[in-house]
């Protein structure tokens, strides 16, 4: 509906406005665009991972245990899977041990005692040129 005394808009004034806001939304959207996301992985020179010993690191705000042997490397959650409560190894036992309610894994990340029934979850890790990279980017 029009109001009284005015004209539709000519098409060379149309024309004329799209092409404007054509050029001026084009900086626009490239500024609209979401930022990446940052690369929570956890890098750690090879260096500072001796032999058979464990080296624990914070991945995504959760403990992570990084142990290099002479088959590779191996990064596990040290995250309970009963309740979630965080995990101490205990080299006397050789055992990861749950202070919340008494659960228990071996060496390998497998319940042996108490309430947990599934074993410790791992971690993706890479080696990238003398750099153990842990977690997904």
């Amino acid at each position: 509906m029009r109001g009284i005394g005015t004209r539709p808009p000519s098409r060379g004034r149309r024309r004329a406005l799209a092409l404007l806001g054509a050029g001026l939304g084009a900086p626009l959207a490239g500024a609209c665009t979401p930022p990446e996301p940052p690369d929570r992985r956890v890098r750690v020179p090879l260096s500072e991972l001796p032999l058979g010993v464990r080296v624990r690191v914070t991945y995504d705000g959760a403990p992570v245990e990084i142990l290099r042997t002479e088959s590779g490397i191996v990064a596990r959650s040290l995250l309970c899977t009963h309740f979630g409560c965080r995990l101490r190894w205990h080299p006397e036992e050789s055992r990861y041990v749950c202070a919340c309610h008494g659960g228990a894994f071996d060496a390998e990340g497998r319940p042996v005692a108490g309430p947990p029934n599934r074993p410790l979850p791992l971690v993706s890790v890479q080696l990238e040129d003398d750099v153990v990279v842990v977690g997904e980017a």
